[in-house]
C-alpha cells in the first residue's frame, strides 16, 4: 500500500514538473508553423491603389541637430505614385496559413540614416533576424516598441557597433528615436511567411501559397487595415487582385 502510494506520489511530482516545464518554454513546436513541399502553389500578384488625392504628410520641426538632419523632416505616411495612384509600404499578408513553403529568413536591417529609419516599413517572420545601424554622425537611439512593450532600447553612437537580434513575437512593432521625436517607422512580424510589402508602384507578390480559401489582410500606416477573401487554385494559377484604400 505504502509503494503504491509512493508511485503516485511520484508520478503526480512528474507530472506537475512537466506542466510547469511546457508552460516556461511556451508553446508546443507542433502547433507553430510547418514547413512542407508545396509543388502546386498559386501565386498572388495585385496592387494598392489610392483612390482619390493623397493627403500631404505632416513636417514636423526639428530641435535636436537640425545642422545635419534639416529644420524640419516631413513623415512617410503617404507615398503615392502620382502616374498609376499605387500606394507604396502597405503591407498584405495571408491570414491562417499553418503550413507551406520553408520560409527564406533574412536578416533585416533597420538603420538610421540622414535622420530616418532606413527602410522606412519592413515585414518579417517570427525567428528572422534584424540588425541596427546607425549611418549617421550623430547620436540616435533606437527603441521598438510592440503595444505597450519595449522589445529593444538602445544607444546608437556615431561609428558605433551594429546590434543584432531575432524576433520572436508576431505583432506590429513600432520604431523610434528618442532623441529625435519625428524619427519613426514600423516592422510587421508575423506567424508564417505569407507576406509582401508594395514597391513604389503599389505591386505586390506572393509565391508558392497552398491552394485553399483565405483572408487577405491590408495594413498601411494610415490606420485603416482592410481584409477581402480570396481562393488559390492548386494548379500554380496566378490570381490577380486590385485593392483600392
Amino acid at each position: 500500500m505504502r509503494y503504491s502510494r509512493g508511485i503516485t506520489s511520484s508520478a503526480l511530482i512528474i507530472g506537475m514538473f512537466l506542466l510547469l516545464f511546457f508552460y516556461a518554454i511556451g508553446p508546443s513546436p507542433l502547433l507553430a508553423y510547418e514547413v512542407v513541399s508545396v509543388t502546386q502553389g498559386g501565386e498572388l500578384l495585385g496592387s494598392i491603389k489610392y483612390k482619390g488625392e493623397a493627403p500631404v504628410n505632416q513636417s514636423h520641426p526639428v530641435n535636436n541637430n537640425p545642422d545635419f538632419c534639416g529644420s524640419t523632416v516631413q513623415e512617410e505616411t503617404f507615398i503615392v505614385n502620382p502616374d498609376n495612384k499605387g500606394l507604396e509600404n502597405v503591407v498584405i499578408s495571408i491570414q491562417g496559413v499553418q503550413s507551406g513553403m520553408k520560409p527564406p529568413s533574412p536578416t533585416l536591417v533597420i538603420e538610421n540614416r540622414h535622420c530616418h529609419f532606413v527602410p522606412h516599413l519592413q515585414a518579417a517572420m517570427v525567428g528572422d533576424s534584424y540588425e541596427i545601424r546607425n549611418a549617421d554622425p550623430v547620436l540616435h537611439n533606437t527603441h521598438l516598441h510592440l503595444e505597450e512593450t519595449t522589445l529593444m532600447n538602445v544607444a546608437m553612437p556615431p561609428g558605433g557597433k551594429n546590434i543584432k537580434k531575432t524576433l520572436s513575437q508576431a505583432g506590429v512593432v513600432n520604431v523610434r528615436c528618442d532623441a529625435h521625436k519625428f524619427m519613426h517607422g514600423w516592422l510587421l512580424v508575423f506567424d508564417n511567411p505569407y507576406f509582401a510589402v508594395t514597391d513604389k508602384d503599389g505591386n505586390f507578390e506572393i509565391k508558392n501559397v497552398p491552394a485553399g480559401h483565405y483572408t487577405l489582410k491590408t495594413w498601411s500606416e494610415d490606420g485603416k487595415p482592410a481584409t477581402q477573401s480570396v481562393d488559390v487554385a492548386a494548379s500554380g494559377a496566378t490570381v490577380e487582385l486590385t485593392v483600392k484604400k
